[in-house]
C-alpha cells in the first residue's frame, strides 16, 4: 500500500483550504483573534495560579472555567454572531456550548495530566502545547454543534 499522497489530491485540498478560508475569511480571523485572547486567559490564569503554588491540576481547572466563560461571550457576540434572543435558544446554545467546551476542556484537562504524569513533560509546555489541539476542536465544535444558524 503506497501511503504518499498524489498530487491530484494534494491540488485538491489546497483548493479546498483555500474556498474554505475564502468563504469563512473574517470569521476565521476574529476566531483566531478572541482563540488568542481565550488563550492568554488561560495560560494566564494557568501560569499566575502555578508560580503562586497552586498544584498544577487545581490552576489548571481554574483557567479552563475563566477562560471558556470568556470564549463563549465571545465566540457568540464577535465570530459567529449568533443572534438568539429568545430565553430558550439562548439557553440551548449555552448548553451546547457547555457541552462541546466540557468536551475539549477534558481533552485539555485529562491531557496535561498524561503529558506530564505519564510522559514526564513540563507541564507549562505541554499546556502550550495542548492549546493547539484544543483551539482546532473548539471551532470546529463551535462552527458545527454550537453557533448553528436555523
Amino acid at each position: 500500500m503506497n501511503s504518499e499522497i498524489s498530487p491530484e489530491s494534494s491540488q485538491s485540498m489546497l483548493k479546498w483550504i483555500q474556498s474554505f478560508y475564502h468563504k469563512h475569511k473574517q470569521e476565521l480571523l476574529s476566531y483566531l483573534v478572541f482563540g488568542l485572547m481565550t488563550t492568554v486567559v488561560n495560560v494566564g490564569v494557568f501560569n499566575l495560579l502555578y508560580v503562586l503554588d497552586v498544584k498544577y491540576q487545581l490552576a489548571n481547572l481554574a483557567a479552563l472555567i475563566l477562560a471558556k466563560l470568556f470564549a463563549y461571550f465571545t465566540n457568540k457576540h464577535f465570530v459567529f454572531k449568533t443572534k438568539t434572543r429568545q430565553g430558550f435558544d439562548s439557553i440551548r446554545e449555552f448548553i451546547r456550548f457547555v457541552f462541546a467546551r466540557g468536551f475539549t476542556g477534558l481533552v485539555d484537562y485529562f491531557g496535561l495530566i498524561v503529558l506530564v504524569e505519564v510522559l514526564a513533560l513540563s507541564p507549562v509546555y505541554s499546556k502550550y502545547g495542548l492549546q493547539i489541539v484544543v483551539i482546532v476542536l473548539n471551532y470546529i465544535l463551535g462552527k458545527k454543534l454550537v453557533f448553528t444558524s436555523k
